[in-house]
């Protein structure tokens, strides 16, 4: 098996000697590795949907590839945790990417407001404390 591409990774059985061929000479597999078994895992729920579904699935899967490196660090003992977040992260990225494209077809003539995503990603506003304050009181060891 010499190089491994995302659409044979469906192809492959999580259970057979072809997945142990990658990680062979290894405790664990990389991060990158252990994606490419989680993809192969989803094999039957891929196969059942419908060809442009299952096509959103793949690419899906497939983003969840561009924050590996953050992945990889997060050091998760399930992998699709950390899968999942990836692709939340870039689901939201892309979204708030479309919310200030939106803003500025609203607004053609321009704003002293924040360019861009940059205006989502201020602070939320100050009448959040309080749930900060109930976190905070929530962790204080109990006084008996």
């Amino acid at each position: 098996m010499a190089s491994v591409t995302f659409t044979s990774l469906f192809e492959l059985n999580p259970s057979t000697p072809e997945i142990s061929a990658i990680i062979m000479g290894r405790t664990i597999p990389s991060y990158r590795m252990a994606i490419d078994i989680e993809i192969a895992k989803w094999k039957l729920f891929r196969d059942a949907l419908r060809k442009p579904e299952r096509d959103i699935f793949e690419n899906m899967l497939l983003r969840s590839k561009l924050y590996a490196s953050a992945g990889g660090m997060a050091v998760r003992p399930v992998v699709l945790e950390a899968m999942l977040m990836s692709i939340l992260l870039d689901h939201h990225k892309r979204l708030l990417e479309l919310v200030a494209d939106i803003e500025k077809l609203k607004n053609p003539a321009g704003s002293k407001e924040p360019e861009d995503i940059e205006k989502y990603l201020l602070p939320p506003p100050s009448n959040l404390s309080t749930c900060q304050t109930t976190i905070e009181t929530m962790l204080q060891p109990e006084e008996n």
